[in-house]
């Protein structure tokens, strides 16, 4: 009897202390969404999975503050719908513009949060085009301060779907595909790559799909973007009959 006694004065102390308290801090409360534009043009970034498509993202106020990882779609847009109201900053360093931090607060409810930031290059008017037997990129190229990255090398992608980029590419093998120097990168003079369909890429053109294609460029310097961080163009989707091209404007797929 005084063993059960003694048990039972033991579970009621138990459960009188913490350890039996329930967590009740609230749920998710604010939601953000936005995009990444460019400091001279005011248009969205272009982003790529997987290199470039991650931002650190720290809520303020805590002792041991540590970084979130939110993702970018590759048009330069993001969305959390799982975010606390509070004070937050961004802090980027290895990604494709020049770094970049900013402190933001986000309400209850929904918020629109925009980054102005700086790429260390951008592909200008991007036209893809096929001809004989080679797909064919022209373009030209525009860095943000030569005297910082005196450094240009430019490249044509291929994947089998839309996250094509220099992590995704089926054509690295073909000479005129490889990451290739580049002494005029003014914005005015036109480059040419190309993509030679006959050749058998990494199973790229060994069966009839269509095709996802981008340009990157990137540019670097002694300290300027060590990690040698792309720029892209847009994603251009073309037809399995090379017949159509057209850029990939749906992102707000999962």
């Amino acid at each position: 009897m005084k063993k059960i006694l003694v048990l039972l004065s033991l579970f009621v102390l138990a459960t009188s202390c913490d350890w039996f308290v329930f967590d009740n801090q609230a749920g998710w409360d604010a939601q953000v969404e936005g995009a990444f534009l460019d400091s001279k043009t005011g248009q969205q970034m272009q982003f790529a999975f997987p290199n470039c498509s991650k931002i650190s993202i720290y809520e303020e106020g805590w002792d041991n503050e540590k970084a979130q990882t939110w993702y970018v779609k590759c048009n330069g847009t993001y969305r959390n719908k799982l975010a606390w109201a509070g004070k937050y900053r961004i802090q980027t360093i290895d990604q494709n513009f020049y770094p970049l931090t900013q402190a933001f607060t986000l309400e209850k409810g929904a918020n629109k949060v925009d980054f102005t930031v700086t790429p260390y290059a951008r592909i200008l008017d991007p036209q893809i085009t096929y001809e004989g037997t080679k797909i064919v990129a022209r373009f030209k190229v525009e860095v943000e301060d030569a005297s910082k990255t005196p450094n240009v090398d430019v490249a044509f992608f291929a994947f089998t779907d839309r996250w094509v980029s220099d992590g995704n590419n089926n054509v690295s093998g073909q000479k005129s595909t490889k990451q290739s120097k580049i002494k005029t990168a003014d914005g005015q003079t036109v480059i040419e790559l190309s993509i030679d369909t006959t050749v058998d890429s990494g199973m790229q053109f060994a069966y009839k799909r269509d095709h996802y294609l981008r340009i990157g460029a990137v540019a670097t310097g002694s300290s300027v973007n060590a990690s040698k961080r792309y720029n892209f163009s847009p994603v251009f989707k073309m037809s399995s009959d090379f017949s159509k091209v057209e850029i990939v404007s749906n992102w707000d797929e999962e």
